[in-house]
């Protein structure tokens, strides 16, 4: 009989509504119609999983303290979005605690590196390529599903999908050859991965890394 698999970050608990393991405070972060900031949701919900930020979904009602510097420093690139490597360099900016490492290369390699940051305990984001648009969009990697020990998918949040009711993931990227499928409620599109940063407690893990 085959096994499918799915394991998640620890930080989550996919109850009704998808929420930190602990505290209980929700999670999923939605991107709105009309901004490009699927990165910026993507790196407030990483922060959040990893005790760096107490709410990563109503940013803009905080006057002081992480949350507030959080939203003053994602503010200003709300509608054009990030890059890998500017998204790195904001949260390096935020001194927040966290080492952002950036991935870069074929899909293959990004790929593995988001599995391998996962299994470490570390929250991913990654950035899909639509490959009859070429529009890019962030996802947030939170879990892995095998079957048979064999790597099936990443399991995602996307902030510009419906909020995840009675799941941990409203979003997954399958590899294959010659493109990966990446599958939501909407629609089944061909992509590519066009990179990746993984986010760390600078307490935990200083080391240097990459693709591997």
């Amino acid at each position: 009989m085959s096994i499918l698999i799915q394991k998640l970050h620890p930080a989550l608990y996919p109850g009704r509504r998808l929420a930190l393991a602990g505290r209980r405070q929700p999670l999923f972060s939605r991107q709105g119609m009309w901004d490009s900031g699927s990165a910026l949701h993507c790196a407030a919900m990483a922060l959040a999983m990893l005790g760096k930020l107490s709410d990563p979904v109503d940013v803009r009602v905080y006057l002081n303290g992480p949350v507030a510097q959080f939203w003053d420093r994602a503010w200003p690139h709300y509608l054009h979005g990030l890059t890998p490597s500017e998204l790195a360099s904001f949260v390096w900016e935020l001194d927040a605690g966290v080492q952002p490492v950036e991935c870069e290369g074929s899909a293959d390699e990004i790929l593995r590196f988001c599995a391998q940051e996962l299994a470490a305990g570390w929250p991913v984001i990654v950035w899909i390529v639509n490959r009859r648009t070429g529009e890019r969009h962030a996802a947030l990697a939170v879990g892995l599903e095998e079957r048979d020990t064999v790597s099936k998918a990443l399991l995602l949040l996307d902030p510009a999908e419906a909020t995840p009711v009675l799941a941990a993931c409203n979003a997954r990227l399958e590899p294959g050859k010659p493109h990966a499928t990446y599958i939501t409620t909407e629609a089944t599109v061909r992509a590519d991965v066009y990179g990746a940063v993984s986010i760390r407690r600078s307490e935990d893990d200083a080391s240097e890394a990459g693709c591997a």
